[in-house]
């Protein structure tokens, strides 16, 4: 399967874009996160130079067992530099070698909206 990458907002996405970062940017992101999970810095890094990476890639480049796990504390830091790790369903579940439709998601770093939604209400 090729990942079509689109930075732009979609339906699926809704307001959050996927961060194309530089690798200096990326740098300064791993480095708010803490030393004493390797395996978060692992996964954002990997993240931002591999968007929309299925489940069972993510696993094996960043040995990672549970990746929400790790997105969590992840995004403890992130979220206040405006960024998250989130996934999402692909448009067409992904089979595995046997042909069987899989409940892999598609994982990639989000750039968050600058505003909330509704900050012109409230």
């Amino acid at each position: 399967m090729t990942n079509r990458i689109n930075t732009a907002p979609s339906a699926s996405t809704g307001f959050m874009t996927i961060a194309a970062l530089e690798s200096s940017e990326t740098e300064l992101l791993v480095n708010l996160l803490p030393a004493t999970r390797p395996a978060v810095a692992r996964l954002v890094e990997y993240l931002a130079e591999n968007p929309h990476s299925p489940s069972v890639n993510v696993n094996r480049a960043c040995a990672i067992g549970n990746i929400s796990q790790e997105a969590t504390a992840a995004n403890k830091k992130l979220f206040g530099k405006g960024y998250m790790v989130g996934c999402m369903r692909p448009p067409v579940p992904l089979k595995n070698r046997f042909e069987q439709e899989t409940s892999q998601h598609l994982w990639s770093l989000y750039a968050l909206p600058k505003e909330a939604a509704n900050d012109s209400e409230f």
